[in-house]
């Protein structure tokens, strides 16, 4: 009998694959739920208590997070681009493959057709993008640019104590931008959830293929064949 050492582990991080499949399949329910069911009263409940809190100066940050991930959404990856390849150079596969991960907003918003908050349900809604709710497309959009520029250039310039500071700074911009489209009542906080879990989904996938990710990583391969046990 002949079997192949360690052949997956060199192709695939398992522990990244493991949190896109359970972050996909949260995605798949929640788009079941919501094609089922179009209004939730959840939805809308949570809606009107994050409208309803006093954000302070962090809403002063919400009309360039929308213009961020709208209008400004294609500047943003050029950017994005401009400093993987100025700063981290053999990461430009990992930081491409991961910003076509906003196909998924194109696919997933045309299945859905969710219409938008209105005015009635919610407290406020104070900006009326086009198109149609589910899900969040500034999530999805800034989620991936905020994780590239983590993934491809604080890996290789933060100390490893550092990184959990970077990742808790990604989060927060994550957090500004999610509050941002609940409170202008563009968006139902399934949406921004959905969004989020899909750019969570994308990216993990993205780096659980070795080929891509250990480069800009700095790891090396050995490319010479596995080597073959036999009994």
């Amino acid at each position: 009998m002949v079997s192949w050492a360690n052949q997956g582990n060199d192709i695939i991080r398992i522990p990244t694959l493991v949190i896109a499949i359970a972050a996909a399949a949260a995605v798949g329910v929640i788009t079941a739920i919501v094609i089922m069911h179009p209004y939730l009263s959840l939805d809308a409940t949570a809606e009107r208590d994050v409208q309803a809190t006093n954000l302070g100066p962090l809403t002063l940050t919400f009309p360039f997070l929308s213009w961020l991930g709208g209008p400004g959404g294609i500047p943003m990856q050029v950017v994005v681009i401009l400093l993987v390849l100025l700063l981290n150079r053999r990461a430009w596969v990992l930081a491409l493959a991961a910003l076509t991960g906003g196909l998924w907003y194109l696919i997933v918003v045309n299945l859905v057709n969710r219409p938008r908050p209105a005015v009635g349900q919610v407290l406020r809604v104070t900006e009326h993008p086009g198109s149609t709710s589910f899900p969040s497309g500034h999530l999805i959009f800034i989620t991936i640019s905020a994780g590239i520029l983590m993934l491809c250039i604080g890996y290789r310039y933060l100390p490893r104590w550092a990184r959990p500071i970077g990742w808790a700074v990604v989060a927060g911009i994550v957090l500004a931008v999610g509050l941002d489209r609940i409170y202008v009542g563009a968006h139902w906080p399934s949406d921004v959830l959905a969004g989020l879990l899909i750019a969570i989904a994308w990216l993990g996938l993205v780096v659980s293929v070795k080929r891509v990710s250990d480069r800009a990583f700095g790891i090396k391969h050995d490319d010479r064949p596995p080597v073959r046990l036999a009994s």
